[in-house]
This record gives structure tokens, C-alpha cells and sequence, in this order.
């Protein structure tokens, strides 16, 4: 038989086919192997009435935060307000989910409470090549979103309190992950998801993971250059004057020539910018 691991509690994993689930246990030659994570896909077998791991599938990929495996979309969660939309997040996840070989998405929440806000950041990123979506309370179809989710690994990520557990009860249509208030005290969300766990909704596999309040975006890998995860940066990049540019301080660079002409946005390469500076500042704390 074969599934994928929807949870991991202790050395008990929980795995999902579709509508079925089984309760399974991993040898000793497996976990000294790897650490299995939710997402992976594994074969096991029945011995003496339990659940056996034999064989755990090689990834497609692997994600550090939150820990999950196998991810063909990720959907970043931004709200509009409490907490407050915050760009340079969305960026560092939008950067994070490419580096994984994942396609990202990103879905808007309490759109309804900022309409104007919502139209503009829609704006602004499809602009950039991404896909946008938009939820709000009340709202009860996704249809155009799971079309393009069909028999897919989806990762549900972003900050605290930002409704990753309202947008999963509206699209299952069902209460299946509790939901809390924004603490008045904090301005953002209490946690209400205590550890990553995969759900089987319309067609496609979706894990929903618990918030954060901070995040940094991994390492490159050599030959990767940061420029390389901003789309909209490709074609005007062709235009500088050096292959090395680094799109900062070099002269003649033809992304900040394309900022200065509105043909790249100057919030996004703000985000850009902060970013080369945080990678900067770990590589040289590294040494």
C-alpha cells in the first residue's frame, strides 16, 4: 500500500490516500536514515495486525519552515489587515517557495475589509507574475482555485492570525482546524495550528501549518543569484552592463534603470534590496 505522511506525532505517523488513513509505524533502518517529514511518500505493509513502513519515495523537495515535503504549490496567506499586509514577508515566502522547485501563489484575506487595498496589491503582483486570490468572510467558493490545485501537495503558509484556518473550514466546507480571535494585546493572531497535517479537500492534498511572526529565507545554493526569484526581473537584467550585477551598487545595471522607469516596481526591489543585505549579513556572520 501507499500513502503519504499527513501527520507526525513521536515515532507514530499518521499517513493519507485520498479518503482513507492509517495509523503506521517506521522501523529503526528508516528513521536512522532520515527524519520523515508530512508530505512524504512511502509504501508499508500489514505485519501482525500493524502498519509497517518499507520504502520511503525520494523527494521532489524539502521545506525548513515549516517542515514539509513533496510540495508541488505553495499558497502564501497575506491579510489585509490584523495583522497588517506586510510586502517584504510575502516576498521572503514568495522567494522561499521558488527555491524549493514549488510553484507560489497568493491568496488575499479579509479582502472585504479593505477593498481599495486588496485591488492594488492584486495589482501589483500579478504585474510581477504571480497569481493572486482573494478571500472573505462568508465566501464559500474556490472553484477557480481548486481547478488549479487538482491532484497536487499544496502547502497553506504565512504569518499568525492571518486566517490559514478560516480559508481551510471555507474551502472544506467544514470545521476541520479551529479558529481563534486576533489578540487585541499583540495586533496579530494567536496560534490556533499546532504542528503541520495534510488534508485530502476537493481533489488535491492540502497541509496547513502553524503561523509565524518572523522568517528568513534559506541560504542560496552556489550559482543561484537572489535576482533569479524575482520574475519580473529577468528580461531587464539581459541590459546590464556586467553578467556578475547584483542589481545594488554596480553602475549601468538595467534593473535599477527599470525601476527608475516605473517598469519594475520600486517596492519590490526595496524588498530586493533588504533581502541581498540579510543574505550578506549571515554569510559574513558565517565566517
Amino acid at each position: 500500500m501507499r500513502g503519504i505522511i499527513k501527520r507526525v506525532a513521536g515515532g507514530i505517523f499518521h499517513v493519507i490516500n485520498r479518503e482513507q488513513q492509517w495509523i503506521v509505524h517506521s522501523p529503526g533502518k528508516i528513521k536512522m536514515s532520515q527524519k520523515l517529514l508530512v508530505g512524504d511518500k512511502v509504501e508499508f505493509s500489514e505485519e501482525q495486525g500493524n502498519f509497517i513502513i518499507d520504502r520511503v519515495f525520494a523527494r521532489k523537495n524539502e521545506f525548513y519552515r515549516p517542515k514539509a515535503a513533496n510540495v508541488d504549490i505553495v499558497i502564501i496567506v497575506a491579510s489585509m489587515v490584523e495583522p497588517q499586509f506586510d510586502s517584504y514577508l510575502t516576498d521572503k515566502l514568495l522567494i522561499h517557495a521558488s527555491q524549493a522547485g514549488s510553484e507560489p501563489l497568493l491568496l488575499l484575506t479579509k479582502t472585504d475589509l479593505d477593498h481599495e487595498k486588496a485591488k492594488t496589491i492584486t495589482r501589483e503582483y500579478e504585474f510581477c507574475g504571480y497569481k493572486v486570490f482573494h478571500t472573505e468572510l462568508g465566501q464559500n467558493s474556490y472553484e477557480e482555485m481548486t481547478t488549479l490545485l487538482q491532484d497536487k501537495i499544496v502547502l497553506l503558509t504565512g504569518n499568525s492570525g492571518v486566517g490559514k484556518s478560516t480559508f481551510l473550514n471555507q474551502l472544506a466546507s467544514k470545521e476541520i482546524q479551529t479558529t481563534s480571535a486576533i489578540s487585541q494585546k499583540l495586533g496579530r493572531g494567536r496560534h490556533t495550528t499546532r504542528h503541520g497535517e495534510i488534508f485530502y479537500i476537493h481533489g488535491f492534498y492540502l497541509i496547513d501549518t502553524p503561523g509565524f511572526s518572523s522568517f528568513e529565507v534559506k541560504d542560496l545554493n552556489e550559482g543561484e543569484h537572489l535576482g533569479d526569484f524575482f520574475p519580473e526581473f529577468h528580461s531587464f537584467a539581459r541590459s546590464c552592463k556586467f553578467n556578475t550585477c547584483m542589481h545594488d551598487q554596480e553602475p549601468e545595471c538595467g534593473i535599477k534603470k527599470a525601476v527608475a522607469e516605473g517598469n519594475i516596481l520600486a517596492s519590490r526591489y526595496a524588498s530586493y534590496k533588504a533581502l541581498l543585505k540579510e543574505i550578506k549579513r549571515k554569510e559574513e556572520e558565517r565566517w
